[in-house]
């Protein structure tokens, strides 16, 4: 037991992060701020006001549109207000319209979306993974079709009971 026993270098470690992250905050308040929310997982502060802004230009459209080009446009309309969006396609962006005006690919340390290939389990997982460890909030594309390859991490996701988000 002793050999695996890590909670007195876990809690020593711990408190080192928390020494740090107080120094942090003391230099840097707003982007401490802005980190502590993403970790939590809240929403912007504006983002109902923003929300409500968009549905409403949307519905006073009155289009007839595809789902997939509506979900393009809830993504250009609030994820440039999102920081922590990270999104993605298993190889159909172009199809499934799961690209926005704003999103970069991620390469090297920065970017928004992932080019996950012909990779629908591993998109899955991968989101399940972003998800767990906090900070961001995934989003990721395939057709209903190919979400069979996708079936043990969506499962994993519902036990766990995370919920990334799956177009």
């Amino acid at each position: 037991r002793e050999a695996w026993n890590a909670r007195e270098a876990g809690a020593a470690l711990a408190g080192e992060w928390s020494e740090l992250f107080e120094a942090y905050r003391a230099k840097y308040p707003e982007l401490a701020a802005e980190f502590e929310r993403r970790i939590a997982g809240e929403l912007p502060p504006d983002y109902a006001k923003l929300s409500a802004e968009a549905l409403a230009a949307i519905v006073a459209k009155g289009e007839t549109i595809a789902s997939r080009k509506a979900s393009q446009n809830a993504l250009d309309a609030l994820a440039p207000h999102i920081p922590e969006l990270l999104g993605g396609s298993a190889d159909l962006a172009p199809s499934n319209l799961t690209m926005w005006k704003g999103c970069s690919p991620v390469r090297d340390a920065g970017g928004n979306y992932l080019n996950y290939g012909v990779r629908e389990f591993g998109m899955a997982a991968i989101m399940n993974g972003l998800l767990l460890h906090g900070g961001l909030r995934p989003y990721g594309g395939t057709f209903l079709m190919f979400s069979e390859y996708a079936r043990n991490a969506i499962r994993m996701a519902a036990l766990m009971k995370i919920n990334p988000i799956y177009v």
